[in-house]
């Protein structure tokens, strides 16, 4: 952090440096929480209930909080307290025991590496074992053998495992449920094809019928993209459906043979459900991996790191001595917050497989749920905190305020703390009840001691009302108060669930006929596209060309079938990478049985050490979470396959074959090879296609656009917050974190796509444009918070924000805020549309030359010296129990953020003239 010698610029920087770790940072790592107050098995607080100030050394590494002059508890002299440039700069976290089973994995080094890797080592682990009875001779497996031929274990058993195999139980749940949703539709839509017309097509069928039997199937084939199946049931289904619909249409087969289904058999999705089952072992064995575990494992981090970076920022806020390092610390927590925040929606949602429907498993996410909201919450309200700059008293009244802010900080870190070990617990157990009670009530103390001190303090200085030299102190009061008072709710609505009233329910997945999934323009997209290369497949693999291509070859259309993914953005690079990943996995395959794949020990040894490394590595390669797609939460493989899993899927298919003595040449190798190239490049050949003609525009144009339609939002809900005729107010915030993190995602796409004629896409300035966004989006919840009544959403429009919002002044500081916004919006709409030109055409908007702040600050002192004059004002001079209630305190939050999206639009336009050439 480069921070500069004003206080003010100082906050300013921390602000934007912090807002960039939530718009673009990237996940250093997971692990225990740092430091902090210990966590029991029984999700009961273990910390003994004590003053806040002797409390209050067990936020961050078993330290005393630092007084705002850097010593503990107050006091300047090393004597009483240590010195801030005594405190360690490094809080390690507790140490950890590891055994073996964990060293073997490197999780003493990296939790996160260690995750992926034991994932990749036990997929890889049972697809070894699976495929072992391929490549020994028969007999060696007797049982195994039956199976096979009742036709209930085959090569695809072992090839479907790879699709269904997941990091946590609960994802691993969903695949199996979408894959035996597929495997079923596509049976019992090939058993009723067989049902009217026995045999399938012959040459002495009427064209008519064909038609008629081409056109069930196609409908076939556009219902299962449109409805709201998921991805797995997708590729499961129409894969095996092009076989059984080849074989159905071939006059030459015209006996029950093969794949073609006469009657209804079982024995496909038998093969289905055994890979199913084998998968969740995986899950389940040496150790289960529940994603209800590492979502209040989230949840506990989260927690921690809340609580670490509200003290820091409370004690780099509160005083004259800010060093550097507390805001590099703070920088820090909010990235493992940013982290485990992204993951826990994922871990969540995929939990209510884990037996979801269980009582105690519904319990579980329900507290969670509730928790994350006020996470989310409280992590806004910080960072909105944060965006201030302080006057020439800020330090003097601040740093007498510190002992009142500590106490608050402390008792709602304490009570939030205890609150997420009921969470993760699923209820609130007796012993905890009173704890959490008093606690509560002692926030809630303290949160009125520190507006009476602040309302003393303002008196003192003989300062009434609202006034600009105290516009940021109010607003650090106003979120230290907010943040006490949104754990205490927390913990009542905890008490009052356990009681009589119930937690609202968590997330749960979207059914097959949702409406907004279906009508939804991003999946209508998807659905056109993917239908015109299933169908471009189909008929590319029924008519074949000479000897190239074979006639009723399913091969095309199931290798397009295994390449759907559903995502945003630019296909050309996911493309490239996946047909890397398929014809490199074809090659290994056949190269690896033809060199080892002899009837002896060493070749069974060559050939499972083989597929076991190949597919650890490419399975390790899928699990990269850095490959996000569009909408879909970390993890969740069923977008669609990735180069990994088909390079692991293809390799597995070529090692796979039974074991000889006959010596393979190169020709024989490439003999076997060829077709499954062939029908791999050919549906990735269809996949360019399609995707370069129906793809509407470029991921440029999709960045562009997904960021103007969040500017778009934010304008619209700011219009709306300081119009004093709307009155109902809804949250904006979790809509806008995904409108931004599309357009994050759009945005890094943009860089890696080529341009050809267009210019170079401007990344640095799409970069400070997320910034200012995240910084907008942050702002704007406070502002959502602080305009309801008691700061709690689905109030309504609190009376008081009705009243000042009426003045005749403040319609001149609502018509500037909005006019710079529309005006920063145009300006960034028309910088990044342009893509030829040397010239920027935004340099030419004449609104550049319009003085926003200079008409933002004269409308707010006509704006102040108005609402001072309010009876309401001077009502208030008494005691409240929360500066959230206070007029005055009301009033300065709004002025703080309407000016901190002035003053963000301002800087935005200043990055737009810097970048303009």
């Amino acid at each position: 952090l480069a921070l500069g010698p004003s206080s003010g610029s100082r906050a300013r920087v921390g602000q934007r440096a912090m807002a960039q770790t939530f718009s673009t940072g990237e996940y250093a790592g997971t692990g225990t929480p740092q430091g902090g107050v210990p966590f029991s098995p029984d999700h009961s607080y273990t910390g003994q209930q004590s003053t806040p100030s002797s409390a209050s050394g067990q936020l961050r590494g078993g330290q005393q909080p630092l007084s705002p002059q850097g010593g503990a508890d107050g006091h300047r002299s090393p004597k009483h307290g240590q010195q801030e440039d005594q405190m360690p700069l490094i809080n390690e976290p507790a140490p950890r025991k590891y055994n073996l089973y964990h060293r073997i994995f490197l999780r003493q080094h990296s939790e996160k590496f260690a995750d992926h890797a034991e994932f990749a080592a036990g997929a890889a682990l049972c697809v070894t074992l699976m495929a072992m009875p391929f490549i020994m001779p028969p007999g060696s497996f007797e049982r195994v053998d039956r199976l096979q031929a009742k036709g209930y274990f085959s090569r695809s058993t072992v090839l479907m495992f790879l699709f269904i195999v997941d990091h946590t139980l609960g994802q691993t749940m969903s695949n199996a449920i979408s894959g035996l949703t597929g495997a079923l539709l596509s049976v019992l839509n090939a058993a009723l094809m067989h049902g009217v017309i026995p045999g399938g097509i012959s040459e002495s069928t009427p064209w008519f019928v064909s038609f008629a039997v081409s056109v069930h199937c196609v409908l076939f084939v556009w219902l299962v993209l449109w409805l709201n199946f998921g991805m797995n049931a997708r590729i499961f289904c129409l894969s095996t459906f092009a076989f059984h619909w080849m074989e159905f249409m071939n006059p030459a087969v015209t006996d029950c043979v093969g794949t073609q289904l006469c009657s209804l058999k079982v024995g496909e999705l038998v093969s289905v459900a055994i890979a199913c089952g084998v998968a969740l072992l995986c899950n389940i064995l040496p150790t289960p991996s529940l994603a209800v575990w590492k979502a209040r494992t989230k949840a506990r981090e989260t927690t921690q790191c809340l609580v670490n970076v509200w003290m820091d920022a409370a004690a780099s806020l509160c005083g004259s001595s800010r060093a550097d390092y507390r805001q590099e610390q703070m920088v820090a927590d909010l990235k493992k917050m940013k982290a485990a925040l992204e993951t826990l929606d994922g871990y969540m949602l995929h939990s209510y497989y884990e037996f979801g429907l269980i009582r105690s498993v519904r319990n579980i996410r329900e507290f969670l749920s509730r928790l994350k909201r006020t996470l989310n919450e409280s992590t806004d309200r910080l960072l909105c905190t944060w965006n201030t700059c302080f006057g020439a008293g800020h330090d003097e009244m601040m740093t007498r305020l510190w002992p009142q802010v500590r106490d608050v900080i402390v008792d709602a870190s304490k009570l939030l703390i205890h609150c997420t070990e009921i969470a993760c617990g699923g209820k609130v157990l007796d012993h905890d009840e009173v704890p959490l009670r008093e606690t509560a009530k002692r926030t809630r103390e303290a949160v009125a001691r520190l507006t009476a001190s602040f309302k003393e303090l303002k008196a003192s200085k003989g300062i009434d009302g609202v006034t600009e030299e105290l516009l940021d102190e109010h607003q650090i009061v106003f979120q230290v108060c907010a943040f006490g008072r949104i754990t205490a709710d927390l913990a009542e609505e905890f008490m009052a669930g356990r009681n009589t009233r119930p937690l609202p329910a968590a997330e749960v997945p979207t059914g097959i006929f949702e409406r907004t999934v279906l009508a939804d323009r991003n999946h209508l997209s998807f659905v056109v596209r993917s239908f015109a290369i299933m169908l471009l497949a189909f008929v590319a693999g029924f008519c074949g060309h000479s000897k190239t291509m074979l006639t009723y070859d399913a091969g095309t259309a199931a290798a397009a079938a295994l390449m759907l993914r559903k995502a945003i953005g630019s296909s050309g690079p996911r493309n490239f990478g996946r047909l890397r990943g398929a014809v490199i996995g074809t090659i290994f395959g056949h190269v690896v049985f033809s060199m080892a794949g002899w009837c002896s020990w060493w070749g069974y040894l060559t050939s499972g050490l083989a597929i076991f490394s190949w597919v650890a590595t490419s399975m390790f390669n899928h699990a990269d979470p850095s490959d996000v797609t569009g909408g879909m939460a970390f993890g969740h493989s069923s977008a669609g396959a990735s180069a990994g899993l088909l390079s692991a899927y293809f390799a597995s298919n070529g090692i796979m074959e039974q074991c000889t003595t006959e010596v393979f040449t190169v020709n024989d190798v490439m003999g076997k090879s060829y077709f499954m190239i062939i029908n791999s490049l050919a549906a990735v050949f269809l996949v360019f296609a399609v995707d370069t003609v129906l793809a509407p525009e470029t991921a440029a144009h999709l960045a562009t656009n997904a960021y103007s339609s969040a500017l778009k939002v934010i304008t619209e809900v700011v219009s709306d917050l300081l119009k004093p005729t709307v009155l109902e107010i809804r949250p904006h915030t979790g809509e806008l974190a995904i409108r931004m993190r599309k357009a994050g995602l759009l945005g890094r796409q943009a860089e890696a796509e080529p341009r050809l004629w267009r210019n170079p896409w401007r990344g640095l300035l799409f970069g400070d444009a997320m910034i200012s966004a995240t910084n907008m989006r942050v702002t704007l919840s406070g502002m959502e918070h602080s305009s309801v009544e008691g700061g709690r959403l689905g109030g309504g429009k609190a009376d008081k924000m009705r009243a000042f919002t009426k003045l005749q002044s403040f319609a001149q500081v609502r018509k500037v805020v909005v006019e710079m916004l529309e005006h920063v919006e145009d300006l960034l709409d028309s910088a990044l549309s342009q893509e030829t030109g040397e010239v920027m055409h935004a340099l030419g908007n004449p609104q550049l030359r319009r003085d926003f702040n200079g008409e933002f600050a004269a409308a707010v002192k006509g704006f102040v010296a108005e609402v001072n004059r309010m009876p309401e004002i001077s009502q208030e001079r008494g005691a409240v129990n929360s500066l959230e209630l206070d007029m005055a305190g009301q009033v300065s939050m709004i002025l703080c953020c309407t000016w901190a999206l002035v003053a963000e639009a301002s800087q935005l336009q200043r990055c737009l003239l810097e970048r303009a050439h």
